[in-house]
């Protein structure tokens, strides 16, 4: 029912454009100027020659200002020079910085202390002293379980579950 009804939709409306076209070009045609040959067509044509024409006769006298060539050469010099002033100052800076930086990174080098090498000495120095304390409890253990037996109860500890796969819902 759907499809029928959408093909009756746009049937409808292909039709009332047909339609709509046809009504416009039948109002347009009769209004319409008629497109005759002996009027000017270049009636937006603007003879620019007529405006110069006029002009040519006005001059207007100009004053022009000479160049001072060797002014611009001693200012363009000194604007140089002071630019590679800038430029020295900068590159003796750079290589200061660079120059204490690598001072510092030696500095630094010297003062490194390697930590692997103290966790391994802490480490081999703890063994005994854990091997002994696990010693110990083993042997209490032992003494604990011959002396008193553990009761079934106690065994089964009942564990939390933090994630249920059960929907309660």
């Amino acid at each position: 029912m759907s499809k029928k009804l959408g093909k009756f939709i746009l049937f409808s409306a292909v039709a009332g454009a047909a339609a709509y076209g046809a009504y416009h070009y039948f109002q347009t045609k009769d209004n319409a100027p008629s497109s005759g040959k002996t009027e000017d067509t270049d009636d937006d044509f603007d003879d620019f020659s007529e405006d110069l024409d006029d002009d040519t006769t006005e001059t207007k006298a100009r004053s022009y200002v000479s160049l001072n060539l060797d002014k611009a050469e001693a200012i363009a010099s000194e604007a140089f020079q002071k630019a590679k002033e800038v430029i020295v100052d900068s590159v003796q800076q750079i290589r200061e910085n660079v120059k204490s930086a690598t001072e510092s990174q030696i500095v630094s080098e010297s003062n490194f202390t390697d930590l692997t090498a103290l966790n391994k000495e802490k480490a081999a120095e703890e063994a005994p002293v854990e091997e002994a304390a696990a010693a110990e409890e083993a042997s209490v253990e032992e003494n604990a379980a011959v002396e008193e037996p553990v009761p079934a109860a106690a065994s089964n500890e009942t564990v939390e579950e933090f994630f249920d796969d059960e929907d309660e819902a």
